[in-house]
């Protein structure tokens, strides 16, 4: 039996296979056997990770806990200044631009859990995890004196991650009105609004 460490690994090769494979073909009508032949491995070779497609689409929903979450943590806990964590907080849950791979797979792989939130708790929790983060600076800036909050932390942070899922969508869906660059004006705006404060300059 390979080490945890091996195993994880390849779990996350296949996740990027499955990427590639998405990319290409679109989440629907995705076989295990497509992931197979993009890695030229056995179908049996990707079942001992994830059994079904469904097991291998809610990984990938998962995974957004790295990139938008985790990551997005760790770059917050190196900022000092409280109105460029929050400015962090926007830039790194856009897109990067139309060919952000990872972003649009990961969302298609969310929106295919269907309209049944409350029986998908894995994909459900999350928005309202990223929610928290946001929470967490805000409330962390108003403590600080750096924010003078317009309203309740928790529904100014639910504004602006709304604008950034549905934001995001427009640039990853290639509307030419909705670039990364607009996306993030809009964004400051709303939270400069929020907080009384100016951001600096988001990439």
């Amino acid at each position: 039996m390979a080490r945890p460490s091996n195993r994880d690994q390849r779990a996350r090769e296949i996740l990027d296979a499955a990427i590639r494979v998405i990319e290409r073909q679109g989440v629907e009508g995705l076989h295990l056997r497509d992931v197979a032949s993009e890695m030229d491995l056995t179908v049996n070779a990707i079942r001992y990770y994830f059994k079904t497609v469904d097991a291998l689409l809610a990984a990938l929903a998962a995974r957004s806990d790295r990139r938008f979450l985790d990551e997005r943590r760790e770059t917050v806990s190196s900022l000092a200044d409280h109105a460029a964590q929050l400015a962090a907080l926007i830039g790194d849950g856009l897109p990067r631009g139309v060919d952000d791979t990872e972003w649009r797979v990961i969302w298609e792989a969310v929106l295919a859990a269907g309209f049944r939130l409350d029986a998908r708790e894995d994909v459900q929790g999350i928005y309202h995890r990223q929610v928290q983060l946001y929470v967490d600076v805000l409330n962390s800036g108003a403590a600080a004196g750096a924010f003078t909050l317009s309203a309740d932390a928790v529904d100014t942070a639910r504004a602006l991650m709304s604008l950034e899922d549905y934001l995001g969508f427009r640039i990853a869906a290639r509307d030419p009105q909705i670039t990364r660059t607009e996306a993030i004006r809009v964004m400051r705006s709303v939270a400069e609004a929020a907080t009384g404060a100016t951001l600096p300059p988001i990439e």
